[in-house]
């Protein structure tokens, strides 16, 4: 199969060429230049991310700072450029890793800005992509879902059903929807992930 982390990087640089710098997204106060800038921070700037996890430690704090303002302030194209192509140390340049760590993290993204777009659509995915992506769900969503109150039932007809949540209210809510939906729904774009949701 083809590596779908790797054809949804395409497929987000792509979208980025298209609508500038300045469009919006479905990540809260980001625009289209900061999701850029945190995804090249992400494949080549595994020290910037420390410094945003340990703030109290000044020099990591102060060199992320830095570097983000360095990277943000890069032409625009230069900045999709570094999305699409990842620096050669990057652990996405290894395909399986890539695939392990990016699949989501890249589907997601990209749906951050295709949906925060005016007039935008569902798009289907191949077999093998849901696939892909329910795999990745499985294990996620237990720990995505830890903080929900009622017990959440997830189901995608035809790749199975995960369970999450608290259950500490006796109220069980079960989506449906195929994978890639229920995967934006848990990792909350629930106002623009298309789930059928029930409550028993």
């Amino acid at each position: 199969m083809t590596n779908f982390a790797n054809v949804e990087r395409r497929h987000l640089a792509a979208l980025l060429r298209r609508v500038g710098p300045d469009a919006p997204t479905l990540c809260e106060g980001w625009r289209t230049r900061d999701l850029a800038v945190h995804l090249v921070l992400r494949s080549g700037r595994p020290d910037v991310l420390a410094g945003r996890v340990l703030p109290r430690v000044p020099v990591l704090g102060e060199r992320a700072r830095r570097t983000e303002q360095a990277v943000a302030g890069q032409p625009w194209e230069e900045l999709v450029r570094k999305v699409e192509h990842p620096p050669l140390y990057s652990p996405a340049r290894l395909g399986p890793v890539d695939k392990r760590i990016n699949t989501v993290e890249y589907f997601v993204h990209h749906e951050d800005v295709r949906r925060a777009q005016p007039g935008w659509h569902e798009r289907p995915l191949l077999h093998d992509e849901e696939q892909t992506l329910w795999r990745s769900l499985t294990l996620v969503a237990k720990v995505m879902l830890k903080d929900e109150e009622d017990t959440v039932v997830l189901i995608a007809p035809s790749y199975g059903a995960v369970r999450g949540g608290r259950g500490r209210t006796g109220t069980v809510r079960v989506l449906r929807a195929v994978p890639s939906e229920l995967l934006l729904w848990t990792f909350g774009r629930r106002e623009q992930a298309r789930v059928e949701q029930t409550v028993e």
